[in-house]
C-alpha cells in the first residue's frame, strides 16, 4: 500500500526494552570498589596516573 504521495509507509522499529545497568545491579561495597582499582592499576600506569591523579 502506499501512501497519498505515492511512497511506502516507513515502516516503524519495535519498541526497545531497558537493559538492566551491570553497574547499578551491583553494590558498591568497599571490597568492589577495591577489587576494581586493583584491576585498572595496568590502565592507570599506562595512562602515565599515580594513585589515579595525573
Amino acid at each position: 500500500m502506499t501512501d497519498r504521495n505515492g511512497q511506502q509507509p516507513q515502516q516503524h522499529s519495535p519498541a526497545l526494552t531497558p537493559q538492566p545497568n551491570p553497574i547499578l545491579a551491583e553494590p558498591a561495597t568497599p571490597a568492589a570498589c577495591q577489587a576494581d582499582y586493583a584491576q585498572a592499576a595496568d590502565v592507570r600506569a599506562r595512562l602515565g596516573w599515580k594513585d589515579g591523579n595525573q
